[in-house]
């Protein structure tokens, strides 16, 4: 009866052994089968991930240089337009200005002449007449009156196209030779007054010939020549009494 007892108990010990035994086997079986499959699953998504990240960037930098490409080509149909406009502009405000300077030349070019004949008419008027025999008063007169009236119907329309500075100087020459060719006629004339007789052709004869040749000197540079002396004035002759 012991010795079967011991026999039992020694089996059920081996048997309680061999399940222990079998179940920590199927326990570490299954851990190390399961970090397997974990380890291959990683690993399989791993590479599908740089698999993935590598089409990505391959992708992005396909948009990236079409992007690019895109960009550039609008950026240098753009910068051709800017340019064709640009381009139309400056023609335009080089035909504006050439049109201008044309003008500009000729009005230059007739208030001067105009000018210097108004003033060549008012000099013959007021000279004195000693020994020379000439046109009369009257005829002297009338030569101031049409060279007077050629400025005046002249000079509006040429005026804006002259610097306010040179018109300025204009319109005091063309003031100057008015007053001193109304006070010969209405003074020096009619009364033989010597004095203002030699006032008048000493304003005439020297002091307009200098303003004119400074106003004459800015002409030539607005039309692009270098700054000239001023040219000195006729001398001055003594004057008679009018006729």
């Amino acid at each position: 009866m012991t010795d079967w007892l011991d026999f039992a108990v020694v089996m059920l010990s081996s048997a309680g052994v061999s399940v222990a035994l079998t179940a920590a086997l199927v326990w570490l079986l299954r851990t190390w089968i399961g970090e397997r499959v974990r380890g291959a699953i990683q690993a399989e998504y791993a590479e599908k991930l740089e698999t993935l990240k590598a089409q990505l960037q391959a992708d992005a930098a396909v948009k990236l240089e079409t992007y690019r490409a895109a960009l550039k080509g609008q950026g240098d149909a753009e910068l051709e337009k800017l340019r064709a406009s640009l381009a139309i502009a400056a023609a335009a405000r080089n035909a504006q200005y050439g049109g201008l300077v044309e003008r500009r030349f000729d009005a230059i070019a007739s208030v001067h002449g105009l000018l210097l004949r108004f003033h060549q008419a008012v000099h013959e008027m007021v000279q004195p007449n000693l020994f020379v025999r000439g046109p009369t008063n009257e005829e002297r007169s009338e030569f101031v009156y049409q060279t007077s009236v050629a400025f005046e119907n002249a000079y509006p329309d040429k005026k804006i196209f002259l610097p306010k500075s040179l018109s300025d100087q204009i319109d005091h020459i063309r003031q100057s030779l008015v007053s001193n060719a109304n006070l010969y006629q209405m003074l020096v004339v009619p009364k033989q007054d010597y004095e203002r007789h030699l006032e008048v052709y000493v304003k005439v004869n020297n002091e307009l010939p200098k303003t004119i040749a400074a106003l004459e000197t800015e002409l030539r540079v607005l039309m692009g020549d270098e700054p000239a002396s001023v040219p000195p004035a006729r001398g001055a002759l003594p004057p008679c009494a009018a006729e």
